[in-house]
């Protein structure tokens, strides 16, 4: 099935439902890293730690929202994103949370616009989105409390969705400088900014594929969102979502090894939900569906191997976390607890989960 991915194949067809039935304990067992992933489980959402084998751990417990936005380098803690309506006025501030059960490092002061980060490779940096000197800039800080706010990119009418080369030479993101949202890049320091798409439709949400060749983001220039990609130095742009999708597409996600995305949106039968596809960005072709269309699935995420993919599902009537194989077999139910649980961020934890983790419910 996996090779089917390297030549392409009529939409739709290829990829499995459910495949040759859930994955074994033995199976999960052998899948790398721990997910984190937002919970509703109680009043607030909050982010929790699951292993593939289903035992899980709180790892966030704020009265306000807080959401998993990118886990260290080193494996060590997540950046989170807190969320909350202070006095009528959306409030939102950037935390370190270690996963050994440290205490939070607020890394930012609660205000309008802390949102988007994206590490360094080194885990010395990252950037993020920022209104404390201007309407959104994006700015770069050390990972601690009181750390010096370097503003890199400042336009009266926004700079947003930030995100680190993977080599921590550049910084590509979306400014509306001049008209409409477009993508530019830009030196770590903020010099040396070149405009790569020039269009008048909506570019948006980038994001450099792990080996560095690629950059995915989305396009409304077609008449409705669809996933793209352009090379770093703006040659090459196309879609990749081939011609089985309706609808808006959404979510891309780089495998690791760079050669595929996996994105969401509607296939062409009638009365479907959205679906999970992979295109395979390298060798080109029709994109790949890995789920059926009978439920909405959304936000897929890679396993660090690239051999698995995470997502959320509403299949069971709750949204879930579920399991499939990266050719769409094999598709498990993961999380089974009361409240919704999304978001999903798959990496390889510095040490293992703290202790006092518990099976989910109904494992």
């Amino acid at each position: 099935m996996l090779a089917l991915l390297g030549v392409g194949c009529k939409a739709g067809v290829c990829g499995g439902a459910s495949g040759s039935g859930p994955l074994t304990e033995q199976e999960r067992r052998g899948m790398p890293g721990v997910i984190a992933f937002v919970s509703e489980r109680a009043p607030q959402k909050d982010v929790w730690l699951v292993r593939p084998t289903g035992e899980e751990s709180q790892l966030t417990r704020g009265p306000e929202d807080e959401f998993p936005a990118a886990p260290s380098p080193d494996g060590a803690a997540m950046l989170v994103v807190a969320a909350a309506e202070v006095n009528g006025l959306h409030v939102e501030q950037l935390r370190l949370a270690p996963l050994d059960g440290g205490p939070v490092v607020m890394l930012t002061e609660p205000r309008g616009r802390a949102r988007n980060p994206s590490w360094a490779p080194d885990g010395s940096w990252f950037v993020a989105e920022s209104d404390a000197q201007g309407f959104s800039d994006v700015v770069r800080q050390a990972p601690r409390a009181g750390a010096e706010v370097t503003r890199l990119a400042t336009a009266r009418e926004g700079n947003f969705e930030p995100s680190v080369s993977p080599d921590g030479t550049q910084v590509v993101f979306v400014s509306s400088r001049e008209g409409d949202p477009e993508l530019y890049v830009m030196k770590v320091d903020g010099t040396d900014v070149r405009r790569l798409t020039a269009f008048h439709k909506e570019d948006m949400a980038p994001r450099w594929s792990p080996d560095g060749k690629w950059i995915s983001f989305l396009s409304d220039r077609e008449g409705r969102t669809r996933v793209f990609v352009v090379k770093p130095d703006g040659t090459e742009l196309r879609s990749v979502s081939g011609s089985g999708t309706t609808g808006e597409e959404r979510e891309p996600a780089w495998s690791p090894d760079g050669k595929k995305l996996a994105f969401v949106a509607r296939g062409k039968e009638p009365n479907g939900k959205a679906r999970i596809w992979v295109a395979n960005v390298e060798a080109g072709g029709e994109p790949v569906a890995l789920t059926d269309g009978k439920s909405t699935d959304d936000q897929p995420a890679w396993s660090p191997d690239g051999k698995y993919l995470v997502f959320p599902s509403e299949r069971t009537g709750d949204v879930e976390l579920f399991l499939m194989r990266a050719d769409g077999s094999g598709q498990t139910q993961l999380t089974k607890s009361k409240g919704a649980d999304w978001l999903p961020r798959w990496f390889v934890p510095k040490a293992p989960l703290p202790m006092g983790a518990t099976r989910a419910q109904g494992s």
